[in-house]
């Protein structure tokens, strides 16, 4: 039996009781926005996940555990650019990830999809009976008892940190305690601290160390009771304005019914950028025409944008040297994508290396650009490779 609807009508939990009790084997697609997350069962139990969130897919589950860094992660996706291969291979065969760790870590990533479903306060969920994982599921066994009792257990946690973490603009700042080695033997907890400057945010710092929210929140709240960092500031510096992109004025003063109609008609009309615009914040994509309208608006942006503005083998160019930039008022994904800039980073490169969705990561870049801050070369000066 096919079953759809909500989790505000039907919680997870409702759902996974009801999968178990009857002894369902097939999968569960949860979407919100553009995130779509699969949930496999078999006779009742959870047997893989998969997700096509940034940050639960595998290149950047290796970088957040320290098993690659960037350079590892770019040469790996360059590697199965030419061969069409599942990027746990590539990494095996390159030598950078011992097959037993990457095993464990699909395993625990599959473990992360699914428990991470319990921060999502609402999603469209569909059941389809019979389906089985694909080849790249990585399969396990977790009986749907075990799985709410984590989930309830996380879904406390999170309580307890937004009582000392509001969101992800809070400060934080290192205090004169010294490191247990146990938590220096942590490679995420590691690199956390070592990125805390009294300036970046906790989802900078997410951003950074390419990790979901959870467990950086999770760690730092950790670190909180252990006095290794203290509360710099409940809320960062201001986020600087997207005046190019974000619906301003005139956009938010539209009803939702008008911006979506108005989207249509651009995008009928062949300017996909501006449907984009108008199709932005959560309560219009949330609607059910919106979401078709953007399942057409981003892929015509990214051709237009690839043929007509930056090839993808284009290499971006800072405009000014880093340490000048970073004096700009940046948002965090802007200075993410200015740090990685170094002169060898094609677009392509960049928009794989980075934890965010292709489109967001290239409108992110074309406003760098548009703002002065980064040069893309003229199509004439781009070398043309294989």
């Amino acid at each position: 039996m096919s079953l759809s609807g909500t989790l505000s009508t039907m919680s997870l939990a409702d759902l996974l009781q009801w999968a178990a009790s009857a002894q369902k084997t097939g999968r569960f697609d949860f979407r919100r926005h553009e995130i779509v997350k699969e949930v496999y069962l078999r006779d009742g139990i959870v047997v893989g996940a998969a997700s096509n969130q940034h940050t639960e897919m595998l290149g950047h589950v290796l970088v957040a555990r320290g098993m690659l860094n960037e350079e590892q992660l770019r040469a790996s996706l360059l590697a199965r650019r030419e061969q069409d291969e599942f990027l746990g291979s590539v990494v095996v065969r390159l030598g950078f990830v011992t097959q037993e760790a990457l095993l464990r870590a699909l395993a625990e990533r599959t473990e992360e999809i699914i428990y991470a479903l319990f921060e999502w306060d609402d999603a469209e969920f569909k059941f389809h009976p019979g389906a089985k994982p694909g080849a790249n599921v990585v399969l396990i066994a977790l009986p749907v008892d075990h799985v709410l009792l984590r989930g309830v257990h996380r879904h406390d946690e999170m309580m307890r940190i937004r009582e000392e973490f509001p969101n992800g603009r809070v400060v934080l700042g290192r205090t004169d305690r010294a490191v247990p080695q146990e938590v220096l033997a942590h490679p995420l907890a590691r690199r956390i601290l070592d990125a805390i400057d009294e300036r970046r945010t906790i989802d900078e710092l997410a951003l950074l160390v390419h990790a979901s929210p959870f467990p950086v929140q999770k760690f730092l709240f950790e670190a909180l009771k252990l006095d290794l960092v203290r509360i710099v500031s409940l809320e960062g510096p201001a986020l600087p304005r997207i005046t190019t992109e974000s619906p301003d004025e005139e956009l938010s003063e539209m009803s939702i019914p008008a911006r979506i109609r108005t989207a249509r008609q651009k995008l009928d009309a062949g300017d996909a950028e501006s449907a984009l615009e108008l199709l932005g914040g959560d309560e219009v994509r949330a609607e059910p025409e919106a979401k078709e309208l953007l399942a057409r608006a981003e892929p015509a942006f990214l051709d237009k944008f690839y043929r007509d503005e930056f090839p993808e083998n284009a290499v971006p160019e800072l405009t000014r040297p880093l340490d000048e930039l970073t004096s700009e008022a940046l948002r965090p994904e802007e200075f993410f994508l200015l740090s990685r800039l170094d002169g060898n980073w094609s677009v392509r490169d960049v928009v794989e290396i980075a934890p965010l969705r292709e489109v967001e990561t290239v409108r992110v870049l074309r406003r760098l650009v548009r703002r002065g801050l980064v040069r893309i070369p003229r199509q004439a000066d781009v070398p043309v490779g294989p």
